[in-house]
């Protein structure tokens, strides 16, 4: 017989992808502040920026969906 993985808690999925969406959003935060010290031109800190916002929306409605989905 071959060992099947467990199947994942579904709690420990959607803290990851909660865990996901916050880092991006934080880590857009951070860009967006400290552009200047990390010596990033302004149009490129707000694409940076809007990148990691758009990422961690992503992730925010990938885990409204899954929490739809494994309530069926």
């Amino acid at each position: 017989m071959t060992d099947r993985p467990q199947p994942q808690d579904p709690n420990t999925v959607k803290a990851l992808f909660a865990a996901l969406a916050l880092g991006s959003v934080l880590a857009g935060f951070m860009v967006y502040l400290l552009q200047d010290q990390l010596g990033i031109p302004s149009d490129t800190a707000r694409y940076i920026t809007t990148v990691f916002v758009v990422l961690g929306v992503v992730d925010a409605v990938v885990l409204y969906l899954w929490d739809r989905y494994t309530k069926r």
